[in-house]
């Protein structure tokens, strides 16, 4: 990692920042509890644990959850994943403004990734989808290392993009976000329109709350500078 006068990097959650999925996991965590002959799960719960390591976030909805259950789970998954269960379909869009932002970034030499709670095997497609898959350098996902709010995969972000803490800013809308960049000791942006509310992301440490995407460009420039050489691109 270089020091303080490096490259510019803008970290990105995915669900709830750039995309507004939050409803989609919500109906898919439903389906999967009454397809395993769980409890209904507490729809507001299923989604404030949005972004949440997937052991946490199922203990959450299931605090007696042991092997059998985490099993069931995983099945469903698979075979949803492999085309044997049909699951609700896909609803999610990118949010108003959110291209418009990765695109003013990236022009202004910033290097841009996605920190993630979602594992890696479908994150590709999805930001093909999207659109959006040709912005990143980096894509880190749960299946790298240790979650949010430990600061692991940010710090791999911010190495493979040659930033410093002082040219780095992780936007995000949940309290792991804004803990993660505070662990990491990067500038925390974190949004309005997510899952978890402002005055939650104000007491994890953000230092700047966004009400659009155009704020999420204006304080990331405002913060690490935005005057440091080109960044590297993704290949």
């Amino acid at each position: 990692m270089t020091g303080d006068n490096g490259a510019l990097l803008a970290a990105f959650d995915l669900d709830g920042t750039l995309l507004d999925s939050a409803g989609q996991i919500v109906e898919r965590v439903i389906a999967c509890w009454e397809a395993c002959g769980f409890p209904p799960p507490d729809p507001m719960l299923a989604r404030r644990i949005i972004g949440l390591p997937w052991k946490e976030s199922v203990l959450a909805l299931l605090p007696d959850a042991g092997p059998e259950e985490f099993e069931k789970i995983r099945r469903y998954y698979d075979d949803v994943r492999e085309g044997r269960r049909a699951a609700p379909p896909p609803t999610e869009t990118l949010f108003d403004g959110a291209r418009a932002t990765l695109e003013a970034l990236r022009g202004r030499g910033y290097a841009l990734a996605i920190v993630t709670s979602r594992t890696g095997d479908r994150l590709e497609a999805l930001l093909r989808d999207h659109g959006i898959d040709d912005f990143f350098l980096a894509c880190k996902t749960a299946d790298m290392g240790p979650s949010k709010p430990d600061p692991f995969l940010l710090r791999q972000a911010m190495d493979d993009a040659g930033a410093g803490p002082a040219t780095t800013v992780m936007i995000g809308d949940t309290t792991f976000d804004i803990g993660m960049a505070v662990n990491a000791g990067t500038h925390a942006v974190g949004v309005s329109w997510g899952v978890h509310e402002v005055d939650e992301l104000r007491a994890a440490g953000a230092h700047r709350i966004a009400e659009s995407f155009g704020e999420v460009r204006d304080a990331a420039v405002a913060m690490t500078g935005g005057a440091a050489g080109p960044a590297r691109r993704p290949e």
